[in-house]
């Protein structure tokens, strides 16, 4: 029997008697944030008066009551997870566990201390103390400090993100994030159910082998049900035989078909006691691994679903709070609701932060979202024997956890990809701060995620296409940056400085991070001002909520190509998101034009974990920027793009769906009153999942005949079914464009606008005054004369 533990629980810095309530999920900085002890850290430049607090040690202590049912059973276990990170754990005053990885789960044997009324404490202690009265070995010393991070966080198993990064602050913080429970039993209990699959046993048919691992099971049946997505029993039967689903319904990922889930539940009854212990799992059958084949450019890097080759489009997800505590299923539902707003078929779990609770898998099974899932290891120089005070080397907790999170996430339809670590294969080749550490750290480097990782990959998750690193070419310090073979970053636009138009002159592979900042909306900014004079991007609460050094700087630069001057901050916060948008169009549409030689775009970053400017699509009140809505176009099934070489244009359809398509489009040139100079009217073809020049024109001869077109007073665009596309000869700023007048028009108690505009408007912003609304589209265009219809979202 299982029983979540409800408890009344405070907590109080080490040696004080001042005591607060303690929420399970919950933290320090939570607690006394809620308690008015210490400044929402969030707000302001309170976040260095919350970093110096959490150098402090904490206890957190509370009571609860056991059932009688409990008790009487002979063995009962205490189970912990996502307790961050280094304690001793009490219970009725004896210790019974020390804790020092948050991305395990603890079992812990209470069988003789367990009683009716209990007493639970846990002593936290600092990990910033921790960390950094670590005393390296001979030739182990580390210096490496990323951008905007403590000093250290490599030496602890929790999240590295906490220590900071250039999206977010350091906030080391200390607790328990998911709710405890006890589990209760004589002699069966169940731990663990694997589902692995034969796709291999003829047409129509796939084979189900289950396994399960138990605990104190002396003589027990097993039986094996599953139930199909419908809810209904297809098999009910022994355990140790392979299940045969005839007519199978697949899971496809988003786009591609639906996301049928079976249900396998395995129960094991006692021969002698008839106790009994049951476990479920959710299955979708498919097959679901990476190609890297050969071909004429290099070696492919493909997701392949059920032998089909898809493109992967989506971006990279961070934690989405400081507060761990904090994310609960209201917000992985938000998360998933925007994937799917915006078209995306794969997020990249990204390597420095947590690892998801189970609602987010589950989720992402039922989305149909691939996930490319990073272990917990990011932009780092780790040392295998290290260890903190009075705990275990550094290499046992990784084992530990590897196999842990293996075996957790195992079976769900979601996983596509297990990877050893984000960006530290080419730290070790190209980074100042990384490149001259010892080859003993190096040979580190290689044992762990070239020898150990991947051997625990093999052994509890075969299943699974592992790489080691993000970007590689498959590891081995082997040219990782190759664009021709494996996975790419790609940063020269932004950190380089380099023109948006610089992605066309790449053909990666998959690139699977690459991004532009823009702020967050004014709404959001509100939230963390103190006083009008704040807005200001030289202000020193907005420059503290941007941790990319010279961030700002680069924005105001890359406006002056886009946009002219901002008239004041609210513009200037508009222009950036907008400026954002159109970089990653620029960047996605290049990589779907080249679909087959390249196969994935997952752009950094997807959300954020405090208020911040940063280069997410959706800020940390699940706010969507202007990246949002245009991805919602871009990563579209079907997505239109033109590419404008001086005065020649090319008309290109992106179909990723698995209709063809046979239509009559429309290519035009108008003025910027919507007078039509030009327009062809053609029939075009496009295949399924493929990507096609369907028209090209070459304008010159048109400019040079009528005196009164220039390529700063017209616009192209192209349109067929419900697509419309667009595109200028010149920048925004460029075009003679006259003041818009806007008309609204819109039915009291109707969730739908109508917006007209007697001239061309290139970008429309909509929001709430008030409630934050999602709408169908917004920074959209006005083409012609026609009425844009702008609804909401249900």
């Amino acid at each position: 029997m299982k029983r979540v533990l409800e408890g009344i629980f405070k907590i109080s810095v080490s040696g004080s008697d001042d005591w607060k309530k303690f929420d399970i999920p919950g933290s320090a900085m939570q607690s006394f944030v809620v308690s008015g002890d210490i400044p929402n850290p969030y707000i302001g430049v309170n976040e260095y008066k919350v970093r110096d607090f959490l150098d402090n040690d904490f206890v957190v202590r509370g009571v609860f009551v056991v059932e009688d049912d409990v008790l009487k059973k002979k063995k009962k276990e205490l189970i912990l997870k996502s307790i961050d990170t280094v304690c001793d754990v009490y219970l009725n005053g004896q210790k019974i566990r020390h804790c020092e990885n948050a991305h395990i789960k603890y079992r812990i044997d209470v069988s003789d201390i367990l009683k009716a009324q209990n007493e639970l404490e846990f002593r936290f202690f600092s990990a910033t103390r921790l960390v950094n009265s670590v005393k390296p070995g001979a030739d182990r010393e580390i210096t490496m400090i990323n951008t905007g991070t403590m000093a250290n966080s490599q030496y602890i198993r929790k999240s590295h993100s906490s220590f900071g990064w250039d999206w977010g602050p350091q906030l080391p913080d200390c607790g328990i994030y998911e709710p405890m429970e006890i589990i209760a039993y004589d002699e069966v209990r169940l731990d663990d159910v694997w589902v692995r699959q034969d796709h291999n046993l003829g047409e129509g048919v796939v084979g189900l082998k289950v396994f399960s691992q138990g605990i104190g099971i002396v003589e027990a049946d097993i039986k094996t049900e599953v139930f199909d997505p419908a809810g209904d029993k297809i098999y009910e039967g022994e355990f140790f035989r392979e299940i045969e689903i005839y007519n199978p319904e697949y899971w496809w990922p988003a786009g591609y078909g639906d996301q049928p889930l079976y249900t396998v539940k395995v129960t094991a009854t006692s021969r002698t006691t008839g106790e009994s212990d049951e476990l479920s799992t959710r299955v979708g059958l498919r097959t679901l691994t990476v190609s890297r084949n050969k071909d004429e450019w290099g070696k492919e890097f493909a997701f392949t679903v059920n032998g089909h080759k898809i493109f992967a489009m989506g971006a990279d997800y961070i934690p989405d709070n400081c507060f761990y505590g904090l994310i609960d299923d209201e917000t992985l539902e938000r998360d998933i609701r925007a994937a799917k707003f915006a078209n995306f078929n794969c997020l990249r779990v990204w390597g420095g932060g947590f690892y998801p609770r189970d609602k987010f898998y589950d989720l992402c099974d039922e989305a149909g979202i691939i996930l490319w899932q990073d272990f917990m290891f990011a932009c780092n120089v780790y040392d295998l024997e290290s260890s903190l005070e009075g705990g275990e080397k550094f290499r046992d907790l990784i084992k530990a956890e590897i196999r842990y999170v293996t075996k957790r996430i195992r079976n769900h339809a979601c996983l596509g990809l297990l990877c050893g670590n984000n960006e530290m294969e080419v730290a070790w080749l190209e980074w100042e701060i990384t490149k001259h550490h010892s080859d003993t750290l190096r040979k580190d480097y290689l044992e762990q995620f070239e020898e150990l990782i991947p051997d625990l990959c093999k052994r509890y998750a075969p299943d699974t296409f592992y790489v080691p690193s993000s970007p590689s070419k498959g590891g081995g310090f082997d040219d990782p940056d190759n664009e021709n073979d494996g996975d790419s970053h790609y940063w020269k636009v932004w950190h380089g400085m380099k023109p948006f138009r610089d992605y066309e002159n790449h053909y990666f592979r998959f690139l699977s991070e690459f991004g532009f900042q823009s702020f967050p909306s004014m709404k959001t900014i509100a939230e963390f001002i103190e006083k009008e004079d704040d807005l200001r991007i030289d202000s020193e609460i907005m420059e503290s909520h941007q941790k990319n050094p010279s961030a700002n700087e680069k924005i105001l630069a890359y406006l002056k190509e886009c946009f002219n001057e901002p008239g004041n901050f609210e513009e200037l916060v508009l222009d950036s998101q907008i400026m954002q948008g159109i970089a990653m169009k620029t960047a996605v549409d290049h990589m779907r034009r080249n679909r087959g030689r390249c196969m994935g775009s997952l752009y950094w970053q997807f959300n954020d974990d405090w208020p911040v400017a940063s280069w997410s699509s959706i800020d940390y009140y699940g706010r969507y920027k202007a990246l949002h809505y245009m991805a919602r176009k871009f990563y579209a099934p079907i997505a239109p793009s033109i590419v404008i070489k001086d005065k020649k244009v090319e008309f290109w359809v992106s179909n990723e769906s698995p209709q063809r398509i046979t239509t009559l489009c429309s290519f035009r040139l108008k003025t910027m009153d919507f007078k039509t100079e030009f327009e062809e009217r053609q029939e075009i073809f496009v295949p399924r999942f493929a990507a096609v020049k369907v028209f090209e024109h070459d304008f010159t001869e048109l400019f040079e005949n009528n005196s009164e077109l220039n390529p700063d007073n017209v616009f192209v665009e192209m349109s067929f079914n419900d697509y419309n596309e667009w595109a200028t000869f010149v920048p925004i700023k460029d075009l003679k464009i006259e003041t818009p007048i806007l008309k609204v028009e819109f039915e009291k108690g109707q969730k739908t606008t109508w917006i007209s505009s007697p001239t061309f408007v290139p970008y429309v912003f909509l929001e709430g005054r008030e409630e934050d609304i999602i709408f169908k589209d917004n920074f959209f265009a006005i083409t012609s004369a026609e009425p844009v219809v702008a609804g909401e979202m249900e």
